[in-house]
Protein backbone atom coordinates (compact mmCIF):
# COMPACT_ATOMS: atom_id res chain seq x y z
CA UNK A 1 0.00 0.00 0.00
CA UNK A 2 2.53 2.32 0.74
CA UNK A 3 4.51 1.75 -2.37
CA UNK A 4 0.98 2.49 -4.31
CA UNK A 5 0.18 5.55 -2.12
CA UNK A 6 4.36 6.57 -3.53
CA UNK A 7 3.74 6.04 -6.73
CA UNK A 8 0.18 7.89 -6.83
CA UNK A 9 2.14 10.99 -5.00
CA UNK A 10 4.74 11.41 -7.75
CA UNK A 11 1.98 11.08 -10.68
CA UNK A 12 0.24 13.93 -9.07
CA UNK A 13 3.76 15.78 -9.18
CA UNK A 14 4.87 15.08 -12.40
CA UNK A 15 0.73 16.35 -13.80
CA UNK A 16 1.47 19.29 -11.77
CA UNK A 17 4.98 20.15 -13.31
CA UNK A 18 3.84 19.08 -17.33
CA UNK A 19 0.22 21.61 -16.48
CA UNK A 20 2.84 24.74 -15.27
CA UNK A 21 5.48 24.08 -18.65
CA UNK A 22 2.53 24.28 -21.15
CA UNK A 23 1.61 28.13 -19.70
CA UNK A 24 4.84 29.60 -20.79
CA UNK A 25 5.09 32.63 -22.56
CA UNK A 26 7.30 33.53 -25.80
CA UNK A 27 10.02 35.86 -25.62
CA UNK A 28 10.13 38.53 -27.19
CA UNK A 29 7.67 40.63 -27.06
CA UNK A 30 7.62 44.73 -26.01
CA UNK A 31 7.26 44.67 -21.66
CA UNK A 32 4.09 46.97 -21.73
CA UNK A 33 1.91 43.96 -23.66
CA UNK A 34 0.44 41.33 -21.48
CA UNK A 35 2.19 37.63 -21.99
CA UNK A 36 0.14 34.87 -23.67
CA UNK A 37 0.59 31.27 -24.06
CA UNK A 38 1.00 30.36 -27.79
CA UNK A 39 -2.16 29.00 -29.55
CA UNK A 40 -0.83 27.53 -32.65
CA UNK A 41 2.18 28.23 -35.50
CA UNK A 42 1.27 27.41 -38.86
CA UNK A 43 3.82 27.01 -41.70
CA UNK A 44 3.61 28.67 -44.53
CA UNK A 45 4.63 27.04 -47.89
CA UNK A 46 6.69 28.09 -50.73
CA UNK A 47 10.22 30.08 -50.48
CA UNK A 48 9.54 32.80 -48.06
CA UNK A 49 11.94 35.21 -46.07
CA UNK A 50 9.89 34.01 -42.85
CA UNK A 51 7.77 31.19 -42.49
CA UNK A 52 5.24 31.33 -39.42
CA UNK A 53 1.86 33.35 -38.24
CA UNK A 54 1.92 33.10 -34.70
CA UNK A 55 -1.37 32.93 -32.83
CA UNK A 56 -1.58 33.79 -28.44
CA UNK A 57 -3.99 31.75 -26.55
CA UNK A 58 -6.99 33.84 -26.15
CA UNK A 59 -5.13 36.50 -27.98
CA UNK A 60 -3.95 38.42 -30.73
CA UNK A 61 -1.69 37.38 -33.52
CA UNK A 62 1.23 38.64 -35.14
CA UNK A 63 2.41 37.47 -39.06
CA UNK A 64 5.69 37.63 -41.12
CA UNK A 65 6.25 39.22 -44.30
CA UNK A 66 6.12 36.40 -47.42
CA UNK A 67 7.28 37.71 -50.49
CA UNK A 68 4.63 38.03 -53.26
CA UNK A 69 1.41 38.27 -50.70
CA UNK A 70 -0.33 42.02 -50.92
CA UNK A 71 -1.14 43.85 -48.07
CA UNK A 72 -4.38 45.81 -48.73
CA UNK A 73 -4.94 49.09 -46.78
CA UNK A 74 -7.82 51.50 -46.45
CA UNK A 75 -7.12 54.93 -46.41
CA UNK A 76 -8.79 57.98 -46.10
CA UNK A 77 -7.31 61.19 -47.32
CA UNK A 78 -8.82 64.36 -47.59
CA UNK A 79 -12.50 62.75 -48.12
CA UNK A 80 -10.66 60.86 -50.89
CA UNK A 81 -11.40 56.90 -50.06
CA UNK A 82 -9.11 54.15 -51.75
CA UNK A 83 -7.36 51.14 -51.52
CA UNK A 84 -3.35 50.92 -51.22
CA UNK A 85 -1.96 47.47 -51.89
CA UNK A 86 1.56 46.72 -51.14
CA UNK A 87 3.64 43.77 -52.63
CA UNK A 88 6.33 42.85 -51.15
CA UNK A 89 9.55 41.35 -53.51
CA UNK A 90 12.00 40.91 -50.47
CA UNK A 91 11.87 41.91 -46.39
CA UNK A 92 14.43 41.48 -44.30
CA UNK A 93 14.38 43.76 -41.51
CA UNK A 94 18.14 43.91 -41.13
CA UNK A 95 18.66 44.38 -45.07
CA UNK A 96 16.43 45.60 -46.87
CA UNK A 97 13.20 46.19 -47.95
CA UNK A 98 11.90 46.03 -51.72
CA UNK A 99 7.90 46.41 -52.51
CA UNK A 100 5.48 47.37 -55.20
CA UNK A 101 2.63 49.68 -54.41
CA UNK A 102 -0.38 50.64 -56.03
CA UNK A 103 -3.64 52.71 -55.53
CA UNK A 104 -7.59 52.08 -56.87
CA UNK A 105 -9.15 55.04 -58.04
CA UNK A 106 -9.91 57.96 -57.11
CA UNK A 107 -6.13 58.38 -56.33
CA UNK A 108 -4.82 55.76 -59.13
CA UNK A 109 -1.25 55.37 -58.85
CA UNK A 110 1.87 53.08 -58.64
CA UNK A 111 5.85 52.42 -57.78
CA UNK A 112 8.13 50.41 -56.06
CA UNK A 113 10.28 51.11 -53.31
CA UNK A 114 13.30 50.01 -52.11
CA UNK A 115 14.73 50.40 -47.89
CA UNK A 116 18.11 50.15 -47.31
CA UNK A 117 19.70 48.48 -44.31
CA UNK A 118 20.76 52.12 -43.00
CA UNK A 119 17.30 53.46 -43.18
CA UNK A 120 15.34 50.42 -41.89
CA UNK A 121 17.88 50.64 -38.68
CA UNK A 122 18.13 54.10 -37.74
CA UNK A 123 15.92 56.26 -40.51
CA UNK A 124 13.49 58.35 -38.10
CA UNK A 125 11.57 60.53 -41.31
CA UNK A 126 8.46 58.07 -42.34
CA UNK A 127 7.29 58.83 -46.42
CA UNK A 128 4.16 58.43 -46.31
CA UNK A 129 3.12 60.36 -49.66
CA UNK A 130 5.24 58.41 -52.20
CA UNK A 131 5.60 59.67 -56.05
CA UNK A 132 4.59 57.39 -59.05
CA UNK A 133 8.10 55.54 -59.87
CA UNK A 134 10.98 53.72 -58.81
CA UNK A 135 11.51 55.47 -54.87
CA UNK A 136 15.13 54.14 -53.54
CA UNK A 137 14.90 55.37 -49.79
CA UNK A 138 18.70 55.69 -48.08
CA UNK A 139 17.64 58.50 -45.08
CA UNK A 140 13.96 57.79 -45.04
CA UNK A 141 11.70 54.34 -44.26
CA UNK A 142 7.88 53.91 -44.90
CA UNK A 143 5.28 51.20 -44.15
CA UNK A 144 8.11 49.88 -41.72
CA UNK A 145 9.14 51.14 -37.62
CA UNK A 146 12.93 51.76 -37.92
CA UNK A 147 14.27 49.46 -35.32
CA UNK A 148 16.02 53.14 -33.39
CA UNK A 149 12.87 54.27 -32.99
CA UNK A 150 11.50 51.20 -31.64
CA UNK A 151 14.60 50.68 -29.43
CA UNK A 152 14.02 53.98 -28.12
CA UNK A 153 10.02 54.09 -27.27
CA UNK A 154 10.42 51.02 -25.23
CA UNK A 155 12.59 53.34 -22.62
CA UNK A 156 11.47 56.81 -23.55
CA UNK A 157 9.65 59.32 -26.23
CA UNK A 158 11.31 59.28 -29.44
CA UNK A 159 11.31 61.61 -32.26
CA UNK A 160 9.37 61.25 -35.83
CA UNK A 161 9.49 62.98 -38.66
CA UNK A 162 6.56 62.61 -40.82
CA UNK A 163 7.39 63.45 -44.77
CA UNK A 164 9.22 66.53 -44.77
CA UNK A 165 7.85 67.64 -42.00
CA UNK A 166 9.01 69.24 -38.72
CA UNK A 167 10.03 66.66 -36.09
CA UNK A 168 7.91 65.28 -33.30
CA UNK A 169 8.19 63.94 -29.97
CA UNK A 170 6.20 60.58 -30.12
CA UNK A 171 5.66 58.63 -26.48
CA UNK A 172 4.03 55.06 -25.43
CA UNK A 173 0.31 55.83 -23.78
CA UNK A 174 0.04 53.94 -20.26
CA UNK A 175 -1.59 51.34 -22.50
CA UNK A 176 -0.27 50.97 -25.48
CA UNK A 177 -1.18 47.53 -25.87
CA UNK A 178 -3.75 47.25 -29.23
CA UNK A 179 -5.28 44.98 -31.56
CA UNK A 180 -6.79 45.27 -34.58
CA UNK A 181 -9.41 42.51 -36.57
CA UNK A 182 -7.60 41.74 -40.24
CA UNK A 183 -8.43 39.37 -42.78
CA UNK A 184 -5.31 37.17 -43.15
CA UNK A 185 -5.48 34.67 -46.21
CA UNK A 186 -9.14 34.29 -46.00
CA UNK A 187 -9.14 33.86 -42.29
CA UNK A 188 -10.10 36.81 -39.80
CA UNK A 189 -8.11 37.16 -36.74
CA UNK A 190 -6.52 39.96 -34.14
CA UNK A 191 -3.37 41.16 -34.85
CA UNK A 192 -1.50 42.16 -32.04
CA UNK A 193 0.53 45.34 -31.52
CA UNK A 194 1.53 48.90 -29.94
CA UNK A 195 0.33 52.39 -29.86
CA UNK A 196 2.46 55.79 -30.08
CA UNK A 197 0.85 58.65 -29.78
CA UNK A 198 2.18 62.48 -30.00
CA UNK A 199 -0.15 63.88 -27.70
CA UNK A 200 -2.45 62.66 -24.99
CA UNK A 201 -5.73 61.58 -26.47
CA UNK A 202 -8.19 64.08 -26.76
CA UNK A 203 -5.64 66.95 -27.81
CA UNK A 204 -5.80 68.95 -31.14
CA UNK A 205 -3.36 67.81 -33.75
CA UNK A 206 -3.43 64.84 -31.78
CA UNK A 207 -1.23 61.56 -33.93
CA UNK A 208 -1.41 58.34 -33.57
CA UNK A 209 0.56 55.26 -34.96
CA UNK A 210 0.02 51.24 -34.56
CA UNK A 211 2.96 49.30 -35.01
CA UNK A 212 2.73 45.40 -35.59
CA UNK A 213 3.82 43.59 -31.85
CA UNK A 214 7.51 41.69 -33.35
CA UNK A 215 11.10 42.85 -33.52
CA UNK A 216 11.63 41.27 -36.80
CA UNK A 217 8.67 42.89 -38.35
CA UNK A 218 7.86 46.20 -37.14
CA UNK A 219 5.01 46.66 -39.91
CA UNK A 220 2.72 49.67 -39.43
CA UNK A 221 -0.60 48.50 -39.13
CA UNK A 222 -2.78 51.93 -38.57
CA UNK A 223 -2.14 55.78 -38.99
CA UNK A 224 -4.35 58.34 -37.78
CA UNK A 225 -1.56 61.57 -38.96
CA UNK A 226 -4.23 64.02 -39.97
CA UNK A 227 -5.10 61.27 -42.71
CA UNK A 228 -6.02 57.83 -41.94
CA UNK A 229 -4.53 54.28 -43.20
CA UNK A 230 -5.01 50.68 -41.72
CA UNK A 231 -4.49 47.51 -43.07
CA UNK A 232 -7.64 45.44 -43.38
CA UNK A 233 -6.69 42.14 -44.95
CA UNK A 234 -3.26 40.27 -46.49
CA UNK A 235 -3.96 38.25 -49.78
CA UNK A 236 -1.96 35.11 -49.80
CA UNK A 237 0.50 35.16 -53.45
CA UNK A 238 -1.65 33.83 -56.33
CA UNK A 239 0.72 30.61 -57.53
CA UNK A 240 -0.22 30.35 -61.26
CA UNK A 241 -0.05 26.36 -61.90
CA UNK A 242 1.69 25.10 -65.36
Amino acid sequence: MKILWYLTVLLLFAGSVSAQAKKAAPAGKKSSTTSKSKRSVKKATGKTEFDELICYEDGPCTFSIHKGDTLVYDVNAAGKLYSLFVIPNKFDAAALADFNWLTSAPDSKKGHVTINAKALKSSKRYMNILPSGDLKLSDATCFWFCADNFSEITKKPTSVTLDNNAPETFSSPDDDAVSMNVNYKGKDISLDGFAIQSKPEGEPGRKEIWILNISSNLLIIKMDIGWTMELKEVRAKKIIKK
